[in-house]
């Protein structure tokens, strides 16, 4: 039996350690994360798995390299990375669904195969229903978890400054 709530814990986990990431005008905080999540979740659970690709990939910017990005790109790059790098894991592996690894070391690699990731959403994941629900459950409550823990790190900045 899969344990998907440990699995999208951890990636939430690993989302939200991109929060103070070097951009190239700004520093990535827990605020502008928690509302790029919560409008990319909406966009997955209302319009489905590609139109939430589509968003975030519209929101990636179009540079390779981390430092050349602002911070929204940044978290955009890093969610679909940590997102995408959940389907290498070895207890999905029966979902046919990886693709290509190595997105955790460097997510705005992502940028240079957008069109690839597009026809790999489209095609190997939305192919067979029941990969489909499996793959858009586990992201939803990965960034369920990502929105929440980014608000409760938002709060507490804030409670902090007071």
């Amino acid at each position: 039996m899969i344990n998907l709530d440990r699995i999208a814990a951890e990636a939430s986990q690993s989302i939200l350690n991109c929060i103070g990431t070097s951009a190239k005008r700004n520093t990535l905080q827990a605020k502008d994360l928690e509302r790029l999540t919560a409008n990319a979740l909406g966009i997955l659970q209302e319009q489905g798995l590609y139109a939430f690709f589509l968003y975030l990939l519209s929101k990636s910017g179009e540079e390779d390299e981390e430092k050349e990005l602002e911070a929204d790109e940044v978290a955009s790059c890093v969610i679909m990375a940590r997102l995408l790098s959940l389907l290498n894991q070895p207890e999905l592996k029966h979902l046919s669904a990886a693709f290509a690894n190595g997105w955790d070391q460097k997510p705005a690699q992502i940028n240079k195969r957008k069109k690839e990731l597009l026809q790999h959403v489209s095609g190997q994941i939305s192919g067979d229903l029941r990969r489909l629900l499996m793959v858009k459950t586990l992201f939803e409550k990965a960034l369920i978890y990502t929105r929440y823990g980014a608000k409760a790190i938002t709060s507490s900045v804030a409670e902090g400054s007071s």
